[in-house]
Order: structure tokens, then sequence, then C-alpha cells
């Protein structure tokens, strides 16, 4: 209750995501890092090469 309090979100969206019932929505994800003091990071991938993308299309 506390977390959904400080991420601005109902109660019954904290449990959805904890019991994965359905996909949170990146907004949401943010908001509740945001009230635990952390943030979120995109970096290179550990393994794989930077060329790998281009396979993809």
């Amino acid at each position: 209750m506390k977390l959904a309090e400080r991420a601005g979100l109902r109660q019954a969206t904290i449990s959805m995501i904890e019991s994965g019932e359905k996909p949170a929505k990146l907004e949401t994800i943010l908001a509740i890092l945001a009230a635990l003091d952390l943030e979120f990071r995109i970096g290179e991938r550990s393994k794989g090469h930077g060329s790998d993308i281009e396979e993809l299309f």
C-alpha cells in the first residue's frame, strides 16, 4: 500500500504487477522505480555484437 501511495498508483495495480497477472506499462514501471529511489538505465548488452541489430532489419 505504501509503494502504491508513493508511486501515485492504485494498490490493485501494484498487486497485478507483483503477481505477474498482466504486463505493466513502462510509465508504471518508471513510477515504481522512482518511488523506490531507483532508476532505469539502458546500456550496451554484455554479449552479442552491435551489428546484430542490423540483422533484424
